[in-house]
């Protein structure tokens, strides 16, 4: 590789399956050439936007040719840096799979404008903190098929909505005030439905959406034939607790461990995150649990870091000392020139600590397909060493293996290339999910392949409601008793069909990220 004539190689770096912010590093770079005068800073902007992606991208080896000593060569054949990344992306090899923009591998690498700049495009990362109500909407068809209602089927732990008293099975009744009926008929001759009304519905989801946007929400739900009513405001940042829900099932002295993660946030110095993990892992050890269910059926990833912990926790004695990890990145990354990155970002072989004394039988994942990067790597490094399940309710997971760390680019662009692919300890992704030559290990560029599929995510059914399909999948495979068996075959055995052109999701765009030690 050429002279790479960059000004900063870090700042605060996040790794998520994706990143935050890295501080300067400058060890790790040559003298840059100087800067040419006549430049404007909109097109110095496009040059850092290609300097960033060649140095980092782990596409970058054999994909990103290299202007490094002169990028205006390739720069200056593009409007905006949106654009200048958009043309990188397309670079990277195709891959030709449902969701893949371009059909190529790079639909990850974004940006986003800081202090008014428009970079052409605006995406969007909250970490720690969220926007807004906090809370999702599924419309659905319970038993008779014909008619289909709006439930509120995720509600983030710190939100507005969570502190209001809303809960997951909610269903909406009433907004602002308003005369509507949010109810729709359907026909479901099979498990995909029909909307009678295609105009009535357009409205009402309109109506939801646009008043989930406002600074006060009036909002009234049916719960359990009761009518419950709050007035909510509008949150610009509430704090997420990502743990929403921890239990432990007991069926004839079968303790079976439950824990519902909506993300992976920061866990450091016993902050309020990594207390109520420790508390809940503390609680499953006392119950001597020796099967967990981890319900990530909406978590889009989050913090490597905190992900590691995590999977620590859950791994237990039977992991302690066995590898977890390792990072796949392009030839600079890998170089001495970078190490003080790597070092500062930790990006190295990780082990097992083991950080519980659980010494777990097995361990189910509820999936579907917003489960997505950081929650993936979970299962990912977790099923070399347990005996892991997959109950997903669609087909696969989303499929984001690779990880970020930011890149602010003349305090005017915050910048995330896809710069590395977290594999596990057999140094692989896993099988290509459609060979199935080797069960154990699973790849997930285009999702990770559940065990069972789908298993209708329940939300007319609260937040670990041993009744609810995907949940009561997995407790009859971990205790198969009577009354277990007997709940799943209940509920398998109502009509359910959700509405896909009804889901209305709040939670924000995460990945993997790493911080800088």
């Amino acid at each position: 590789m050429n002279k790479m004539p960059l000004q900063q190689l870090g700042r605060w770096a996040a790794i998520a399956l994706i990143g935050l912010s890295v501080l300067s590093c400058k060890k790790d770079e040559p003298k840059p050439e100087p800067e040419p005068t006549d430049r404007t800073e909109g097109q110095l902007i496009k040059d850092d936007i290609y300097k960033y992606y060649k140095l980092y991208s782990v596409w970058a080896d054999e994909s990103i040719p290299d202007y490094l000593d002169n990028p205006a060569q390739y720069t200056d054949q593009w409007s905006s840096a949106n654009e200048v990344l958009y043309q990188l992306r397309k670079l990277t090899p195709q891959h030709i799979e449902e969701g893949y923009n371009d059909k190529v591998f790079d639909r990850f690498s974004f940006m986003d404008g800081l202090n008014g700049y428009n970079t052409g495009e605006h995406a969007g990362l909250k970490m720690d903190n969220n926007e807004g109500y906090g809370i999702s909407i599924q419309w659905l068809s319970v038993d008779d098929g014909k008619t289909a209602r709006p439930y509120i089927s995720f509600v983030e732990g710190g939100s507005p909505a969570q502190v209001a008293g809303f809960r997951r099975s909610d269903i909406i009744s009433s907004i602002n005030d308003d005369t509507e009926t949010y109810a729709v008929e359907v026909d479901c001759p099979t498990t995909r439905c029909t909307i009678k009304d295609p105009q009535l519905f357009t409205r009402l989801n309109n109506n939801i959406q646009s008043a989930l946007d406002g600074a006060t929400l009036k909002l009234q739900v049916k719960r359990q034939d009761q009518l419950f009513t709050k007035t909510i405001s509008y949150s610009n940042s509430y704090v997420i607790n990502p743990v929403y829900k921890d239990t432990v099932y007991s069926y004839s002295g079968n303790n079976i461990g439950y824990l519902a993660l909506s993300s992976f946030e920061e866990i450091e110095n016993n902050n309020s995150n990594q207390q109520n993990i420790n508390a809940a892992f503390a609680q499953y050890e006392s119950k001597q649990i020796k099967s967990l269910i981890v319900d990530l059926r909406y978590n889009g990833g989050g913090y490597v870091d905190a992900a590691i912990y995590i999977a620590d926790k859950i791994g237990g004695a039977k992991t302690k000392g066995k590898l977890m990890l390792t990072y796949e990145m392009n030839k600079y990354m890998q170089s001495d020139a970078a190490k003080n990155l790597r070092d500062q970002l930790a990006m190295h072989d990780t082990y097992f600590e083991g950080l519980s004394a659980l010494n777990l039988n097995k361990v189910y994942f509820l999936v579907s397909e917003q489960t997505a990067s950081a929650a993936e790597m979970l299962i990912n490094v977790l099923t070399p060493h347990m005996t892991v399940q997959i109950i997903a309710d669609g087909a696969r997971t989303y499929g984001k293996p690779v990880g970020f760390f930011e890149q602010k680019v003349r305090d005017k662009v915050s910048y995330w290339p896809a710069s590395f692919i977290l594999k596990n300890s057999r140094g692989n992704l896993g099988e290509k999910y459609n060979k199935g030559t080797v069960r154990d290990l699973r790849d997930y560029w285009d999702g990770l392949v559940p065990d069972k599929f789908n298993i209708l995510d329940d939300v007319s059914a609260a937040v670990g409601d041993p009744a609810e399909r995907m949940l009561a999948t997995a407790l009859a495979d971990a205790a198969p008793t009577t009354s277990t068996k007997a709940a799943l075959q209940r509920v398998s055995s109502r009509s359910m069909h959700m509405l896909e052109q009804g889901k209305i999701s709040t939670l924000p765009e995460r990945g993997m990220f790493k911080r800088m030690k």
